[in-house]
């Protein structure tokens, strides 16, 4: 943790800076509107030292637990960070940091800024980018080389082994696009920045953040917020496993045809010819092995989406089976014998 300002005895008010530290007197003019009852109001406060150590407990606020549980961060980052300061400081880093970059219009200190702060005391590698990612319901950067990083730990987890493995899978850095939306009849254009993914020296795609699938937890909420397909009702993944390891609810590979891998990113890896690969291989142990995405079944059409009719298979069983009943699928399963009875 950061020092904390408690009376004039601090060794912010130390008039004896080394060479290259901002001294500042909250004095006059100079007092910043701070009330007289302010510690900081007619001290002389070395703001150099005073940034650092508020960087030191910046860092201890978003990345120690305080601030994951605001309920409510409705107002985002950078507002909430400027309140914790000057609470504890007397003073926003907002204010502190434009006095030190010589700012005299003021610059308001986006979640950006700030990021770009920590990342330059604290390096890359010396901020956990993921825990606030993890969580923090709306986390939004734009700076390329945070995305960049969160890309990496993301294609880190299970669920894309395979097809980092195989398929040789990676990050390939940052766009920025522009994008012109409508709003009030008026056009409006807004930047979004895509991290780009690559695999097998050709195949590529653009992902915002919110895209990548990092849990099957996160691929569960996608697959069940579809509200036209009616499955609100199993949307409680915890009520899902009810105590199960997760690869009993999310198999590997698909239950019906053992060698079409289950594809839980949000990647299409070869496009269209993905159901003719499916339809040469599935079902045949000799031909090797497919991916397909995976997709929520029912066990019986005729009923609804309840945790105790369903499953999860490949899309492409799914769809030979979506098409009929298991009444319908023998009398086409008999009907396909007799045919081949004849050959």
């Amino acid at each position: 943790m950061g020092k904390t300002i408690i009376n004039g005895s601090n060794d912010f008010f130390d008039v004896g800076g080394k060479e290259g530290d901002l001294m500042y007197s909250f004095i006059g003019n100079n007092a910043c509107g701070l009330t007289k009852d302010n510690v900081l109001s007619g001290k002389t406060v070395n703001l150099s030292e005073m940034y650092d150590t508020m960087l030191d407990g910046v860092r201890e606020f978003l990345f120690g637990g305080e601030f994951v549980n605001i309920i409510d961060k409705s107002e985002g980052m950078a507002p909430v960070v400027k309140a914790y300061t000057f609470k504890k400081y007397g003073i926003t880093i907002e204010n502190v940091y434009n006095k030190i970059q010589g700012n005299l219009s003021g610059t308001t200190m986006t979640t950006d800024i700030l990021f770009n702060e920590l990342k330059v005391k604290y390096g890359m590698t010396g901020i956990d980018w993921m825990y606030l990612y993890n969580n923090v319901n709306n986390f939004h950067t734009d700076d390329v080389d945070i995305l960049e990083y969160i890309g990496n730990r993301i294609l880190g987890n299970d669920i894309y082994e395979y097809f980092v493995t195989e398929y040789n899978l990676r990050t390939m850095g940052v766009v920025k696009q522009v994008i012109s939306r409508n709003r009030n009849n008026i056009s409006v254009d807004s930047s979004i920045h895509y991290i780009n993914v690559g695999w097998n020296n050709g195949g590529k795609k653009e992902l915002c953040l919110s895209k990548f699938v990092k849990s099957y937890k996160q691929w569960w909420r996608v697959m069940t917020g579809d509200k036209n397909k009616n499955r609100g009702d199993i949307r409680d993944y915890d009520v899902l496993l009810n105590g199960r390891n997760v690869t009993e609810v999310f198999p590997v590979y698909c239950p019906v045809f053992s060698n079409l891998r289950m594809n839980y990113t949000s990647i299409d890896f070869d496009g269209k010819r993905n159901l003719k690969k499916c339809s040469e291989i599935a079902g045949y142990s000799d031909k090797g092995e497919t991916w397909s995405f995976a997709s929520i079944d029912r066990i019986d059409s005729n009923k609804g989406y309840s945790y105790d009719n369903i499953r999860i298979i490949s899309h492409y069983a799914n769809s030979i089976k979506n098409v009929g009943n298991i009444d319908q699928m023998r009398i086409l399963l008999r009907y396909m014998d007799e045919q081949n009875s004849y050959f």
